[in-house]
């Protein structure tokens, strides 16, 4: 496994989807430069990963090759992204288990989670140590579960868990928060490098066990409402759990991985006054997530927080205006300041004749390169969604993407295959691992291109189709 150079000065970065491609694929077939090594479940079946990158906005994919894992007739959840940042992917997946005695019971297979990692060549593929700390244990019911039950595992929400990549030997730390109120529970994993020698299947020996840490909440944020819509990697150093609507939990992860620290680990910073509307969330439950807003963090460490609002008031003259804010220095609890404001108007007039719907723009999301470019997700129809890439400083559109479905994925000729997830939208996670992939993804970006284009060619071909049948039914109603 030979060492990657640090990634280039002038970063480039991937939209990441949180859904994930599956198949039955043998881990030993050859594959391309994105492969990882082979890792193994907790049932100790053979699993790989690797990686459909392609430039945004159009979005990449992680593929998961798992070909002992059974299908339990849609009832089993797919595995999903759960966080990325710099050279790692973090994912999860429910592994069934195989005795006859317990095969059946999907509710208790067990949830592993894995960290794909480009900081090496090939990426390496890493199962985590599980938790058990706050689980469940029954001896006289345990023995039917092997190796384990889902209740003896530690209850971990996927939105609440953050991945940070620190140093400079490809180390990282998983971080899961659990609010309580006024108090909350840090529960983290640090992982650190290993040698080029090590083998991926049995680390749990190079890994430090799951750490938990008691902590304060402190004064501003309302607790009782608060929900987290997305955690930040900052500075190397920091994770921040987002509430859109009220403002951003820091927590420094080095320091909090020392266990004999007592300090107050938690930070508050709320967001602008304007964008203060902790009571005007539109799902105040957190079942759906937040179409609206984005708080994302920049290559310079720049924290952005974008509002597509629409007011009843206002609603005649614009159907929605874009505004944004930006946080230039967070370690001096600096103000946020204003930048990009844009009209609906003036947002489609940015179409310039291309053949973009005009609706109003879900899930933004800020480029990690260039602060001023903003991706917007648009909705077609039920199965066609568009990502567009708007520069607000210039005013410009500057390119667009069709968003390729879990079940198109390989299609660059055939129609897709069955629907196994369905897609309606959801947030996307900025990455900037294309960085360590470098020539590794030289075929992963080759087949990305041959899928934009015949998802283009389908959804085009559909277009005329209709118009045709649109025209036939007029037509027809004149004879009448």
């Amino acid at each position: 496994m030979d060492l990657l150079p640090a990634a280039p000065l002038r970063p480039t970065w991937i939209i990441l989807d949180r859904f994930i491609h599956r198949s039955d694929r043998d881990v030993e077939d050859e594959a391309d430069g994105t492969a990882s090594e082979i890792s193994y479940t907790c049932t100790d079946r053979p699993i790989r990963a690797s990686l459909r990158v392609t430039d945004s906005p159009a979005v990449s994919r992680l593929y998961l090759d798992w070909p002992s894992r059974t299908e339990f007739g849609g009832r089993l959840r797919e595995p999903s992204v759960i966080a990325a940042h710099n050279h790692s992917i973090l994912f999860s997946a429910i592994v069934p288990l195989e005795d006859p005695m317990s095969c059946k019971d999907t509710a208790s297979f067990p949830i592993d989670m894995f960290v794909y990692s480009a900081f090496s060549s090939p990426p390496s593929l890493h199962r985590l140590r599980t938790c058990f700390t706050g689980g469940v244990s029954t001896p006289d019911e345990d023995i039917y579960f092997k190796p384990y039950q889902r209740v003896q595992q530690r209850i971990m929400a996927e939105k609440h868990i953050g991945l940070l990549c620190h140093g400079s030997e490809g180390g990282f730390t998983v971080v899961d928060f659990t609010n309580f109120g006024l108090e909350g529970e840090l529960c983290l994993l640090h992982h650190p490098a290993l040698p080029a020698s090590a083998s991926h299947k049995n680390t749990e020996e190079e890994e430090a066990d799951w750490m938990i840490k008691k902590v304060r909440i402190p004064q501003g944020p309302s607790i009782r409402r608060w929900i987290t819509d997305a955690i930040i990697p900052l500075h190397g150093r920091f994770l921040c759990w987002v509430d859109n609507y009220q403002g951003i939990l820091v927590v420094d992860v080095l320091r909090a991985s020392v266990k004999s620290t007592t300090d107050q680990l938690l930070h508050y910073i709320p967001l602008p006054d304007e964008a203060l509307q902790s009571d005007r969330r539109p799902h105040p439950d957190g079942d759906c997530p937040d179409r609206a807003r984005c708080v994302c963090v920049t290559a310079d460490f720049t924290l952005k927080l974008v509002c597509v609002t629409t007011r009843k008031a206002n609603r005649e003259r614009s159907p929605f205006t874009i505004r944004s804010w930006t946080l230039p220095n967070f370690y001096r609890s600096g103000q946020w300041c204003r930048d990009h404001t844009m009209e609906a108007a003036e947002f489609w007039g940015l179409y310039n004749g291309q053949s973009l719907p005009q609706v109003k723009p879900m899930y933004p999301l800020v480029s990690l390169v260039n602060p001023d470019e903003f991706c917007f997700l648009l909705k077609e129809d039920h199965t066609t969604y568009w990502i567009i890439e708007v520069d607000m400083g210039n005013k410009m559109l500057k390119s667009s993407a069709i968003y390729i479905n879990e079940e198109e994925e390989g299609c660059t000729t055939d129609g897709p295959r069955a629907r196994r997830i369905i897609f309606d939208g959801h947030s996307f996670i900025p990455s900037g691992l294309s960085d360590y992939l470098g020539m590794d993804a030289i075929k992963s970006r080759e087949l990305s291109e041959m899928m934009q284009k015949a998802k283009q060619r389908r959804v085009a071909q559909k277009k005329s189709q209709l118009e045709v049948e649109q025209a036939e039914s007029k037509a027809a109603k004149c004879r009448a």
